[in-house]
C-alpha cells in the first residue's frame, strides 16, 4: 500500500491541480489508503493519517446515514483509531 504526504505542492499550483483532477479520480466506494473521497469537507483538526473509508454500497444492501461514508484514521503517536463519517 502506498501512502501519499501532503498536496502542498499540488494546491499552489493552479497548472498541477488540472492536471490532479484530470488524472486522478474520487474513488468515492470502500478503499483502504490514498485520499479520503469527502462528501461534505473533510475535518479539519482530524488526528492521526486517513487509513481507510467504508461506503454506503448497493450491493452488499450497507447504508451509513443518508448514503454516507465513515472514514477512519491511526495516530501512531498515540496508538489510537479515529472515525469521521458524513452524509447527503
Amino acid at each position: 500500500m502506498v501512502i501519499c504526504g501532503p498536496l502542498t505542492e499540488v494546491n499552489e499550483s493552479e497548472e498541477a491541480t488540472d492536471h490532479f483532477f484530470n488524472q486522478y479520480t474520487n474513488y468515492s466506494f470502500t478503499k483502504i489508503g490514498g485520499y479520503g473521497a469527502y462528501i461534505q469537507s473533510p475535518p479539519h483538526q482530524q488526528q492521526g493519517e486517513f487509513m481507510l473509508q467504508i461506503a454506503s454500497e448497493e450491493k452488499p444492501r450497507f447504508m451509513i446515514g443518508d448514503n454516507g461514508t465513515m472514514y477512519f484514521y491511526y495516530d501512531q503517536e498515540s496508538k489510537e483509531w479515529f472515525m469521521h463519517w458524513d452524509c447527503f
